[in-house]
């Protein structure tokens, strides 16, 4: 899929800890669609919207004008918001591991999907910040944010606490 093919591209997720993997889906979005809409989940599993937003914008550097990024309650409420907003043909990019999410929407709004291979988790960034493998680190999450995904880390942290 290399091509802007469709008008609008969208994705929802956590994304609590941004890592290279997310980056990689982002930027196919680009590729697939002239519009791109990243839908932040705001559920009470996660860190506040605002933060992680503030670090999507940021990894995503001059390139963010391509990008819309909002916090959503939950994918089929932020889904709903786009098709009554945008009209238009619409692709839903998802990792591998929800393609039931994918064709769930598929059914609901009749939108094509595609599944993106992992090239990362949150999982494993959690893992190497816990253990200080500073320098497995760079090789998951760009330069420029490793200091935000860290600070969100400890709000994980701080938050399981309580």
């Amino acid at each position: 899929m290399d091509k802007q093919t469709y008008d609008i591209a969208i994705t929802f997720g956590r994304f609590n800890l941004l890592h290279n993997g997310h980056l990689d889906l982002f930027r196919r979005m680009a590729n697939a669609a002239h519009e791109c809409s990243i839908g932040v989940s705001s559920g009470p599993k996660n860190l506040q919207p605002s933060d992680r937003i503030s670090v999507i914008k940021k990894a995503l550097g001059d390139n963010v004008g391509c990008y819309h990024v909002t916090d959503g309650s939950n994918p089929f409420d932020y889904f709903d918001f786009i098709q009554q907003t945008n009209g238009s043909s619409v692709i839903l990019f998802l990792g591998e591991d929800q393609e039931a999410l994918g064709k769930a929407a598929q059914r609901v709004f009749g939108w094509d999907y595609h599944l993106v291979k992992r090239l990362g988790s949150s999982t494993d960034v959690r893992g190497m910040i816990d253990r200080e493998e500073w320098d497995r680190l760079v090789n998951s999450v760009p330069a420029t944010i490793i200091p935000d995904v860290s600070r969100l880390r400890g709000m994980e942290l701080s938050r399981n606490e309580k």
